[in-house]
């Protein structure tokens, strides 16, 4: 079996080597300025008072003539300096197929693995630089491994890669980073429509963080889930962005969301209950929400749920939130109105299925808008490597040199 993620807090101490395994993994079944993006440090103490939540207003990329534009999502690439080869050419092949006026990295673009402050930039640019060539626009969250190297002395924290990305990378749109929130990678994208100077649709990407502290409330987190969760303080900013967004412009303007590690109604869905796992209520779940795609492992939320999917239905303004983290899910499917899915995992450097099966899933997600069309995004689709013709061969084809830094 390939290595999965640790069910152990990865410190400034400790990196994830490659082989670590993750538990309890199932055999089954053209665009707007990032407005707002603040943050601390995952796992820091409660935040002072946000400043208050305000729209985005700057849109420098739009809808094509035709009212129509492609969200590109790429996650979990998470390799070292050395890519493997095929990952590169499935962001490539995404990029020249579908010609997306957006991209989304969603979370563990990179691993602990990169041993130098070089080598961090070295294993990020691999990624970047296909997308920069194309003159694509991009954004990207964190997820819980992108700052794993510094348990090798890397110094790079996320404040450090976004600083970084901000001084080399002009069609990147993550913003300075304001401190008075939880995450590195909080914001709200608008696209602006072809026919006037108004938002058509809009994106909020959030930063889930990376683990859970070890013991919460001066007791244990035995029992719970590893992993971090998006704070209070992130959800009522997401809240007041929206309100405030909607005040402006005077409607509520729709909209996706993206983070890596997914919410526990991403789990409800695809068993059709609250608090069970059991596969045999899966098909009625499947028949309620109309469930596409695999499960092949736990859903591997945070330790708490704090609420964001909740503050979503209240104003009604997102209509799918799509996360990676789990890399052989793939599903999704409509939960009570908001669309909750995977991205496929994209990195062939990192676990997948089993034995001769553990490429197949490699792959993208693609989302389709038209302005025309009522409620502007039109659905989604899975855009597998098998489908470009990549080689989906077990095993690793890393490339010999990383990619020149810019």
């Amino acid at each position: 079996m390939d290595s999965h993620h640790s069910d152990t807090p990865v410190t400034p101490a400790q990196s994830v080597p490659d082989g670590v395994r993750r538990r309890g993994v199932l055999a089954g079944a053209g665009l707007a300025t990032v407005a707002g993006l603040l943050g601390t440090a995952a796992g820091a103490s409660p935040a002072a008072a946000a400043t208050p939540a305000k729209p985005a207003t700057a849109m420098p990329v739009r809808f094509g003539d035709d009212g129509k534009l492609r969200i590109l999502q790429i996650n979990d690439t998470q390799d070292t300096h050395l890519t493997d080869r095929r990952t590169i050419e499935l962001i490539e092949k995404s990029l020249d197929t579908e010609k997306p006026g957006l991209v989304v990295l969603n979370g563990d673009t990179i691993n602990g693995g990169p041993a130098t402050e070089k080598q961090v930039k070295q294993a990020y640019n691999n990624i970047i630089r296909p997308i920069e060539e194309r003159g694509v626009k991009w954004a990207m969250v964190f997820g819980n491994h992108d700052e794993d190297s510094l348990g090798n002395d890397t110094g790079m924290t996320e404040q450090k890669i976004v600083d970084w990305i901000h001084d080399v990378y002009p069609n990147n749109l993550n913003p300075a980073i304001d401190p008075k929130l939880y995450g590195h990678s909080n914001g709200q994208l608008l696209i602006r429509s072809s026919r006037a100077n108004e938002p058509a649709f809009g994106v909020w990407l959030f930063d889930s963080n990376r683990y859970a502290p070890g013991t919460i409330g001066g007791q244990s987190r035995e029992g719970l889930k590893n992993y971090d969760w998006i704070h209070a303080d992130q959800v009522n900013w997401y809240r007041e962005a929206s309100l405030a967004t909607e005040e402006r412009y005077g409607r509520k303007i729709p909209s996706l969301a993206f983070f890596h590690i997914p919410l526990w109604e991403h789990h409800h869905l695809w068993f059709g209950t609250q608090f069970g796992s059991d596969p045999a209520t899966h098909a009625a779940a499947a028949k309620k929400h109309g469930i596409v795609g695999e499960k092949h492992e736990d859903v591997y939320v945070g330790a708490w749920n704090s609420g964001l999917y909740a503050a979503m239905q209240e104003r009604g303004d997102v209509r799918g939130v799509y996360v990676g983290h789990d890399h052989i899910n793939t599903y999704m499917g409509d939960y009570y109105g908001i669309e909750l899915g995977y991205g496929p995992g994209t990195g062939y450097g990192t676990y997948g299925l089993s034995g001769a099966e553990q490429h197949r899933l490699r792959g993208t997600r693609v989302f389709e808008l038209d302005e025309n069309a009522d409620g502007v995004y039109t659905g989604t689709r899975t855009l597998f490597a098998r489908d470009l013709g990549i080689d989906t061969a077990p095993g690793n084809q890393r490339i010999a040199e990383p990619a020149p830094l810019p």
